[in-house]
Order: structure tokens, then C-alpha cells, then sequence
């Protein structure tokens, strides 16, 4: 495997929120490498954590939020050609916003929220390119209607006047993804940008976001709860639970070699194409913890038909399956009973194998 380029390091990442009942600990330790050119997939149910751990990176945080620990090391190359690595927790609101409108974007769930109703969509474009390249007047308009073509839509100059509620909700997204390319990052953040559409457009945004990061060369974290999503656009998959991230390593692992019992769970309880429409899809039964609640040993614990005395007990350290892939559960220690992956899920897996990887999913 080709030695990896990383741009981004978050370690030990921490964040929790104060509410009227207590402390409610959202993210408890995170860890996640972005590397040049890769995608990275955050996958796991909906409260897991993911959005609050990249939000981090934009700088985007709630009035009740602390951060409790963490670092992001971001490494780009500034005006001058020199490779630079700062310390994102540790930037000025100045230097952040430098920063995010330079070579770090976010896209968001619902386009429309994303959008101002007020203006058109050549203003919203504009703003960014303004702020952070200077352009103005025909270079401008140039750049604007360059970005429109490269992300799909059709006869930009009227769309350039046109207002969000003028627009399909994936002519919107589309809108959206331009504007967050619109200063060329070196990392774009995607946090759910399918979910409010509907399925086939869904696909289409999807094939926009992989020929994209492709053709440009950039980094991409895609967050999302939806495994189908992320064999078709992830390189690297970090699998997260109850605010950490439980079992990390490239699709072809976390698809093919899954060690924790949360991603057999996840991997079981996934439809595809093939499925026999009599056969009941996997259930992980129970619910995710109350983080308002301190976890005492392994937070998957009560709802792992696999779980040992132990991980009521203690927390599970990783375990290194491989160079590119580890998880965190008590299973993988050598004094642990043999414990294999459920039948239906290794049937699942060697129909995903033979119809050709992911894909199939």
C-alpha cells in the first residue's frame, strides 16, 4: 500500500454539552486521520457523535458546548508555497475563518437551510469568492458560471439570478457543493448532503461528489448513517458509537473483515439488492447509552449478544487487526473465547465478494 499524506490529525477528541439535567458527553475521545486525496467515511446511528466531531474542524460550536480535550493538526500550503501545520483547536476566529474559506469546506444536510432565501444564487456564490480570492467583476462572473458547470447545472447565467426556492431540491445541493468549492479546499466536509433528497437524486449527487474529489484531487469526510452510501464513496471507514470511534480501516476491512460486533450489527441490518424480500433484516436490539450517564467499560456492551464479563467492566483498548485496520473490542484480545461473525452476515459478505465489492451493496 502507497505511503499515506495526511492533512488532518484529530486526537482525543471531547466534547460535551451542558443541559438542564447535567452534562451530556457527545463525543468521548475521538480519533480520525484525513489523508490527501482519500475519502473517509463516519458511519454509526443517529446521536453517535458524528456531526459534532467534524463541526469541530469548521470551528462550529453551540453556546452549551465545552470541549473538554482535543487537537486537530490540519497541514495545507499557504500564499507563500510553504507547508504549514497548525493546530485548528488552537486558532484565532480571524485565522479560522482564513482558514475554512481557504482550504477547508462544509457541506450541510438540507440544502435549503444552507441557502438564503433572500438572495440569488450568483450573491451567495460571489460572497466567498470575494472574501477569499478578491475577484470581481468579469473574472467573477467567469468564476461563478465555471463553478455552476463543474458541479452539473444546466444554463448558469439564469441561474445565477435565480433565488433558492426557484430551484430542485438537487439543483440546490448542487448549488450548495459550489459554493463550498468555490476557493478550491484542500478538504471538503460532507455531513449528510443526500439525506433530504429523494433516492435518485441521491445517486446522482453521490456520482457528483466522487467525480469531483477525483478530478480535483481533494480530501473528503463523509459523515452518514447509511453503509449503502458508504461503499460506494469511501476509501477509509471509521465506525463510531456512543461518541467514539469503535473499529477503523479501509472499505475493503470494515466490508469484508468486520471485527466489532456493533459493525456486524450495522453490516447485518443493511438491505441489498439481492435480499429475499421474505427474510427479516437483522435488528440490533436496545438502545445507544444515555450520555447524560457516565459509560463504564464498553458503551455496547448491554446490547452485544457477544459481551464478555469484562466489557461491563473496562473499557476495550484497540486491537490491531492489520497496519490499515483495528477495533476496539475485548473479542480481539487473545485470552478471549473464539467468538466468529454472525452466519447471515458471512452469507451477506460472500455475496457482496462475488458480486464485486461494494458495489453490490
Amino acid at each position: 500500500m502507497a505511503k499515506r499524506e495526511c492533512i488532518l490529525r484529530m486526537r482525543d477528541m471531547a466534547i460535551s454539552f451542558k443541559t438542564a439535567n447535567g452534562l451530556v458527553k457527545a463525543v468521548r475521545g475521538a480519533d480520525l486521520d484525513v489523508c490527501k486525496g482519500e475519502t473517509v467515511a463516519i458511519v454509526g446511528e443517529s446521536g453517535s457523535g458524528k456531526s459534532v466531531t467534524v463541526k469541530q474542524i469548521m470551528g462550529i460550536r453551540s453556546a452549551n458546548e465545552v470541549v473538554e480535550s482535543g487537537s486537530i493538526e490540519f497541514t495545507y500550503v499557504d500564499d507563500e508555497g510553504t507547508n504549514r501545520t497548525v493546530d485548528i483547536m488552537k486558532l484565532s476566529e480571524r485565522e479560522l475563518t482564513s482558514l475554512k474559506g481557504n482550504h477547508i469546506a462544509m457541506v450541510f444536510q438540507d440544502p435549503l437551510t444552507s441557502l438564503d432565501p433572500t438572495m440569488n444564487i450568483g450573491r451567495q456564490l460571489s460572497e466567498s469568492i470575494v472574501a477569499h480570492l478578491h475577484l470581481e467583476g468579469e473574472a467573477l462572473h467567469t468564476r461563478c458560471i465555471e463553478l455552476l458547470d463543474l458541479v452539473g447545472i444546466t444554463d448558469p447565467e439564469t441561474r445565477l439570478r435565480s433565488y433558492p426556492h426557484q430551484l430542485s431540491g438537487g439543483m440546490r445541493q448542487r448549488v450548495v457543493i459550489a459554493i463550498a468549492l468555490s476557493c478550491n479546499p484542500d478538504l471538503l466536509i460532507c455531513d449528510e448532503p443526500t439525506t433530504a433528497l429523494d433516492v435518485t437524486i441521491q445517486a446522482r449527487i453521490l456520482q457528483l461528489i466522487i467525480d469531483l474529489q477525483r478530478r480535483m484531487g481533494i480530501s473528503v469526510i463523509f459523515i452518514t448513517h447509511n453503509l449503502g452510501v458508504v461503499a460506494k464513496v469511501a476509501d477509509y471507514v471509521n465506525v463510531m458509537y456512543a461518541g467514539k470511534i469503535i473499529e477503523a480501516g479501509t472499505i475493503d476491512d470494515v466490508f469484508f473483515d468486520p471485527r466489532h460486533p456493533y459493525t456486524w450489527g450495522l453490516l447485518s441490518s443493511m438491505p441489498s439488492v439481492s435480499t429475499d424480500r421474505s427474510e427479516r433484516l437483522y435488528t440490533i436490539h436496545g438502545n445507544p447509552p444515555n450520555m447524560l450517564n457516565d459509560v463504564v467499560g464498553d458503551a455496547f456492551a448491554p446490547r452485544n449478544p457477544y459481551a464478555l464479563d469484562i466489557d461491563f467492566e473496562q473499557e476495550p483498548p484497540r486491537f490491531i487487526v492489520n497496519e490499515h485496520h483495528w477495533a476496539a473490542t475485548w473479542l480481539l484480545d487473545p485470552r478471549a473465547p473464539k467468538v466468529e461473525m454472525p452466519s447471515q452476515l458471512k452469507g451477506r459478505i460472500a455475496l457482496m465478494r462475488a458480486e464485486g465489492g461494494g458495489e453490490g451493496v
